[in-house]
């Protein structure tokens, strides 16, 4: 069984006990053995019991430790005050420090300025100091609304870069300083580039330096940049998708620009791979593929894309590939596309495609049975224009203008819009020219109150946040 430690008080009591008894031993041991010890110095001498002696020096020795303790502790004392003061600074900075933050956070800078002037006072390490009374002198400039606040702002930045401790911020604020600036975009990646040497893990710069790369029409920078945020986990995988479909899309029509057509169809099959509702990815691969067995598999991945978007081009791609010989077989074939697998949301898109290419081939019959197959409510502006169209052939005039009347109010159809802002492209681009974003445009319909997932660059919220758009 063990026992319980014992606690410092009982030590020190037994501590003492047995230094009595060795005290009481020896006085014993003295006195049992008598004898005179005698002291000579300088022709003076004394003769005392040797036991008297002995116990002498021991009271000598305690007083002398006794002293020694009791100086020891006064000589520390200035020390330990100085301690406690020093910890209790200590936590005052670290108070200010932590509150300037939370103020400059919610926008409050004035106040953040005024603490970070407390700390600069107080704090032993005189390089922070000293970059804080620089950070609050050009605050204060700036504040007044001096004329130089950008070239000022610029100093202190780089002012910033000449520390190791500092000098990733320094280059961040540089690189956001050209963004708000709308600067070349190659002073952007320079200053982004510079900042990720110290940081190699920071979404903000790595998503900065994707846009400004796909801005310059550098793809393969564009996609080493995505695969890094991919990797880190900074961007969704539906995101991830889209901006890596239209990038390898269009890395492929810069080798096939070079008569690159193998590495073009590589970069083709990762597009289809990563977004197989991609319509020119699709189309430019299907012209590619060769080989045993290349046109089915162009029709099969044609089909694949038609049934995901409902695209008028895909269907006039398809038309080519089965190469038949009359019109009725050709319209026969797309509408046996609809039997195939497809979601219901895109049901009567499709049918008023494939009702639209037979009116193309002037199968009037089969295209008005699959629009009145529609329920009224779901009749886009197009379905409306086909319907107008059949009734011309039929010379309606009358019906012609009601259908006419109805287009003009109907919803509107499938077309390039931009999954962000809603605005309505007539073709593809990677970057949206209203919203400014990258690959939000897509083929689709939009309906109100739709929300999408767009990526955006990191900003915080303050007043001068950073622009979603970068440029």
């Amino acid at each position: 069984i063990r026992r319980p430690p014992r606690s410092t008080h009982c030590i020190s009591s037994a501590a003492s006990d047995v230094y009595k008894r060795q005290i009481w031993y020896l006085s014993e041991f003295f006195s049992e053995h008598p004898g005179v010890t005698s002291i000579n110095w300088m022709e003076w001498g004394i003769q005392i019991p040797t036991d008297r002696f002995i116990l002498i020096i021991i009271l000598f020795s305690v007083i002398l430790i006794f002293i020694d303790r009791i100086w020891l502790a006064f000589l520390n004392l200035p020390k330990a005050t100085l301690r406690r003061f020093e910890a209790n600074n200590n936590k005052k900075v670290e108070q200010k420090l932590v509150k300037a933050f939370l103020l400059a956070s919610h926008g409050e800078l004035e106040t953040a300025a005024k603490e970070a002037a407390l700390v600069s006072r107080n704090t032993k390490d005189k390089n922070l100091g000293k970059l804080l009374n620089t950070h609050i002198n050009v605050f204060n400039k700036i504040n007044k609304n001096s004329n130089e606040n950008e070239e000022l702002s610029k100093n202190y930045f780089k002012q910033l870069t000449d520390e190791p401790s500092t000098a990733f911020v320094g280059h961040l604020a540089l690189m956001r300083q050209a963004i708000f600036d709308k600067k070349d975009l190659n002073e952007i990646i320079n200053e982004g580039l510079k900042a990720l040497k110290f940081e190699p893990k920071s979404k903000q710069i790595l998503e900065v330096l994707l846009f400004s790369y796909a801005k310059l029409k550098d793809i393969s920078n564009s996609l080493v940049y995505l695969n890094k945020l991919k990797k880190l986990n900074y961007v969704e995988d539906n995101i991830y998708k889209n901006i890596s479909a239209d990038l390898n899309y269009l890395k492929a029509l810069d080798y096939l620009e070079d008569e690159k057509s193998y590495l073009a169809t590589n970069h083709l099959k990762e597009a289809f791979k990563q977004k197989p509702s991609h319509i020119g990815a699709s189309v430019k691969l299907s012209g590619l593929l060769k080989g045993i067995g290349s046109k089915t598999k162009s029709i099969d991945q044609l089909e694949k894309t038609f049934l995901l978007t409902a695209n008028p081009d895909i269907l006039e791609e398809l038309s080519k590939k089965w190469n038949l010989k009359t019109s009725g077989s050709r319209v026969s074939k797309a509408i046996n596309l609809l039997n195939k697998k497809s979601s219901q949301e895109i049901k009567n898109d499709l049918k008023i495609e494939v009702a639209c290419y037979a009116i193309s081939e002037e199968i009037w019959g089969e295209a008005e049975k699959l629009l009145k197959d529609i329920p009224e409510e779901k009749l886009t502006t197009k379905a409306y224009q086909a319907l107008a169209d059949i009734a011309g052939s039929q010379n309606n005039p009358e019906v012609v203008k009601n259908y006419l009347e109805k287009a003009a109010s109907a919803k509107e159809g499938c077309n390039y819009f931009c999954y962000s802002c809603g605005n309505k492209n007539y073709s593809w681009e990677l970057h949206c020219p209203k919203c400014d974003l990258l690959s939000t445009i897509d083929w689709m319909k939009i309906e109100n109150n739709q929300n999408f997932d767009v990526l955006k660059i990191s900003s915080d919220n303050g007043p001068n946040r950073l622009s979603n758009k970068i440029l």
